[in-house]
């Protein structure tokens, strides 16, 4: 019995995949079938979750330092550089909707193909986010690697892979965009903070989670505009998908700003009352 719903399972997405993907980018790694992403993304979650813990349990934390800051200075050119070039080619082109732009596998514009091949970059550049944790579990800073942490980086690599699968160039192409933005911002800001200069920048710590629950805010709403109204015929599905997807998201990372800024504030300020209302 189990091997036949196995089998009928795999067929039926074999079958869904054959019906759907996009014949401009099928040429591409990673995109021409999900068993390898699947491969990339179990082996992840392995690998942060547990070999690497237990491989680290009785070694010293590795110092890593120039190699991330390598790492966040590659991150922070990409993501601006990509930024830079999707927005020209999506944005700032008349034939892009921004209210709705429908999912158009025969479009093979220059244009359009431009912003596919930066839609793959972008799409690597979720595969080269995986290190943020590999890095984390090298240090021997498992406290960081959180339920949200984790959830989102392996989330985006499935997220992406269907989106350049099956609808590049699409309406979903504005979550790509404004992500590189927010990881420009953000990769900048760990680049400095390893410089020594983090006591200046604690300030922008803040800002950076603010910039990110507008990111998902935004994200709601753009996805809210072709479930409400849909003239370029977007699939409902997969916008009411990234509604709830965008809606959780910021649910989750309100509640880590809650937490990290909002409460220990209120305590500090409490804890501030009680020590003067003693000295008095």
């Amino acid at each position: 019995m189990a091997p036949n719903v196995v089998a009928f399972l795999y067929y039926t997405v074999q079958d869904l995949y054959d019906q759907h993907k996009d014949p401009r980018i099928a040429h591409l790694p990673l995109t021409g079938g999900m068993w390898g992403v699947a491969l990339v993304i179990i082996g992840y979650l392995a690998f942060v979750l547990h070999f690497g813990p237990k491989w680290m349990e009785k070694r010293q934390p590795f110092k890593l330092k120039f190699v991330m800051q390598l790492y966040n200075v590659v991150q922070v050119v990409a993501n601006s550089l990509l930024f830079v070039y999707g927005v020209y080619y999506s944005l700032l082109q008349p034939s892009f909707s921004l209210s709705c732009q429908p999912v158009e596998h025969d479009n093979t514009t220059p244009q359009m193909m431009r912003l596919i091949y930066a839609s793959y970059g972008y799409y690597l550049l979720k595969y080269l986010d995986l290190f943020d944790t590999v890095f984390i579990v090298l240090r021997k800073k498992n406290s960081q690697v959180s339920f949200l942490h984790v959830y989102h980086h392996a989330g985006m690599i499935f997220g992406v892979y269907v989106y350049m699968t099956f609808l590049a160039g699409s309406h979903c192409t504005m979550l790509g965009v404004i992500n590189l933005f927010v990881h420009s911002v953000m990769y900048a800001y760990y680049f400095a903070s390893s410089l020594g200069a983090v006591k200046h920048l604690l300030w922008w710590k803040r800002h950076i989670t603010q910039l990110q629950l507008l990111q998902f805010g935004f994200l709601t709403l753009h996805f809210l505009l072709v479930i409400v109204r849909n003239p370029c015929q977007f699939p409902v599905l997969i916008s009411f998908i990234g509604f709830i997807q965008n809606i959780f998201m910021f649910a989750m990372f309100f509640d880590f700003y809650y937490k990290t800024y909002i409460r220990k504030a209120k305590a500090a300020a409490e804890t501030a009352t009680d020590s003067k209302a003693q000295l008095s």
